[in-house]
């Protein structure tokens, strides 16, 4: 199975809820609702087998509304397929951790409330990072 394969499963359980998905020189891409992006990776993580949080990081898109956009590399390790899912943030919302999905993203979420100032809900441990 690919991550085309992976990515019409994914379109397939939310629907309308997945906004866009793009393929470009072999990566793929999904855009989902920030209320579905917690229930999504966690999908990708248990059904899915993408058991690697590889990075979290953030765009700031001053100047448009919504403002922010979250952005999760995702990876397999059995047989290395990638994928990256986006969700679109406003200033005044908050983005569920997933750090209950995947240890790893801890420092990631930090780094981005540190730079971005976009908080997360549910995060185990949300304090500056020095």
């Amino acid at each position: 199975m690919s991550a085309a394969d992976d990515v019409a499963k994914l379109r397939e359980a939310f629907g309308e809820k997945i906004w866009e998905t793009v393929e470009f020189r072999g990566e793929h891409t999904v855009r989902v609702e920030l209320g579905s992006l917690h229930e999504l990776l966690a999908k990708c993580h248990k059904d899915l087998g993408y058991e690697m949080i590889l990075d979290i990081s953030s765009l700031d898109h001053f100047g448009d509304d919504p403002r922010f956009e979250m952005v999760y590399e995702i990876a397999t390790l059995n047989d290395s397929k990638h994928l990256r899912v986006k969700a679109k943030v406003d200033e005044e919302e908050t983005v569920p951790s997933v750090t209950d999905i995947w240890v790893g993203a801890d420092w990631h979420e930090r780094e981005v409330w540190d730079m971005m100032g976009i908080p997360f809900t549910g995060h185990p441990n949300m304090k500056r990072i020095l």
